[in-house]
């Protein structure tokens, strides 16, 4: 009998489906630009400015150096966000009922920007006589670097599930989502930096899962407590309750109520007020510095207000322009009313994409949103992509890949100028583009999403 006869139809190898071959191919393609382009380019540019022309280039292989470092050996002792946050505390123990940034930020001219409860954290360590080293405090962060890691591959496992086409490489997803979280250069810029920014950016991926899962509550919670740190996310109350969010706006107000409280006991009524000032002051100059990756900091750049903007400037701020005032208060009203008000006239109104698209919007909005502000971007990327992966080859599709490849080149490496602000633009723009086309089936605010005709729009 000829052999290919004694051949079972069942023991024949079948061809992958073409929806599971392009999903294949598409993590191949993902993990050589993250982990075998990205890195090369890097070293390629390492090489050029710091070796060749002796110019200063923040590598990112540099930082993840430094962040392997401190999690298995010795942690960095820099202080970016402690040094001045200790330097409040030392203060307010020595000068009861005066107001602390009426003295720091306009006499002394330290930059310490933080709302008064962002120091309840060091405060708790201090009174209960615990390390509050900046040894101690990047310890933390490098565990709360891993932490977010951790975090984007459960967002990306929990999206691939709900997915026809990704269901089977769920596992794909939350391995390579982990690796490229903790490669992305705005998170590890943070960390090396010693910022608590480093919290918010770990915060904030647990808010976008726990949104994802339908915890609305937690969600507020989570988003809360980025407020209290920070107040670039205050505009997420408002958010929610046009869309009608009630337990999102209840967890917001209830850890919003308690820290605040908490804070006022602890610092006073004088020092909140004051914090008023600080935020007008920063509204009306904003940051010139090359790190300042807002419209305000493209202005002000843009205008010539610093005159050195590449060198940072430790007590001071660029001189008032009307213009750049005016720019950035027109450019942020209209960022601000779109991520508030469009998503309602869609069907991604409240699902993640409208979340996400909140959370870039009001961070970019800010006059002041330095490079590692946009750690926050993971989960945007993570989303983006599986929701592309799940379209029908189109050129609509492909444009839309182009325009998230590029976005994620020029804000995972350090080129200066304002590349980073036009990366992370073109990304808000492709979240807006995806909530107009959405093709997402909403279930309980979760988004079903799956494999799509070649007609069908961009989900």
């Amino acid at each position: 009998m000829d052999s290919q006869q004694t051949v079972s139809p069942q023991a024949r190898p079948t061809r992958a489906s073409p929806p599971a071959a392009r999903t294949r191919a598409l993590l191949l393609r993902a993990a050589l630009i993250v982990f075998i382009l990205l890195p090369t380019v890097d070293l390629a540019i390492f090489g050029v400015r710091r070796l060749w022309l002796h110019l200063d280039y923040a590598s990112m292989l540099g930082y993840i150096a430094i962040w392997v470092r401190s999690i298995l050996w010795h942690p960095i002792a820099l202080d970016d966000s402690w040094a001045p946050m200790r330097a409040a505390l030392v203060w307010l123990n020595t000068h009861s009922g005066d107001n602390l940034y009426h003295q720091l930020f306009f006499i002394e001219h330290i930059k310490f920007q933080y709302p008064p409860s962002s120091l309840l954290p060091l405060r708790i360590l201090n009174d209960f006589s615990l390390d509050a080293t900046d040894a101690a405090l990047n310890r933390i962060n490098a565990w709360v670097i891993l932490l977010n890691s951790v975090t984007c591959g459960a967002l990306a496992f929990v999206l691939a599930t709900r997915s026809e086409i990704n269901d089977r490489f769920r596992w794909h997803w939350a391995i390579f989502a982990a690796l490229a979280t903790l490669s992305y250069f705005p998170l590890q810029k943070a960390f090396s930096l010693g910022q608590v920014q480093v919290w918010n950016n770990a915060l904030f991926a647990l808010a976008a899962l726990a949104w994802t899962l339908n915890r609305r509550l937690l969600t507020g919670c989570l988003i809360g407590l980025i407020c209290l740190l920070k107040p670039q996310f205050v505009l997420f109350i408002l958010w929610g309750l046009l869309r009608r969010e009630w337990r999102f706006c209840a967890g917001w107000v209830v850890v919003v109520a308690l820290g605040s409280a908490a804070s006022l006991i602890v610092f006073g009524l004088d020092n909140h007020l004051g914090y008023f000032t600080v935020l007008q002051a920063l509204s009306r100059t904003g940051e010139a510095f090359i790190a300042n990756q807002s419209v305000n900091g493209f202005l002000n750049r843009l205008l010539g207000t610093d005159a050195t903007p590449e060198i940072w400037k430790e007590h001071g701020f660029p001189v008032y322009s009307t213009v750049v005032y005016l720019g950035t208060l027109l450019t942020s009203g209209i960022m601000i009313a779109a991520a508030l008000l469009v998503p309602l006239r869609t069907r991604s109104r409240s699902g993640l994409f409208d979340f996400l698209c909140g959370a870039l919007t009001f961070t970019i909005a800010s006059p002041i949103a330095w490079d590692h502000h946009f750690g926050i971007m993971p989960a945007v990327y993570l989303a983006l992509m599986l929701s592309l992966s799940n379209c029908a080859p189109s050129k609509a599709r492909s444009i839309a890949f182009a325009v998230l490849i590029a976005s994620y080149f020029v804000t995972d490496f350090w080129l200066r100028g304002s590349w980073m602000l036009c990366g992370v633009l073109a990304t808000l723009g492709l979240v807006h583009w995806s909530m107009s086309g959405a093709t997402v089936r909403e279930s309980g605010g979760l988004a079903q999403v799956g494999y799509r005709p070649a007609s069908g729009p961009l989900v």
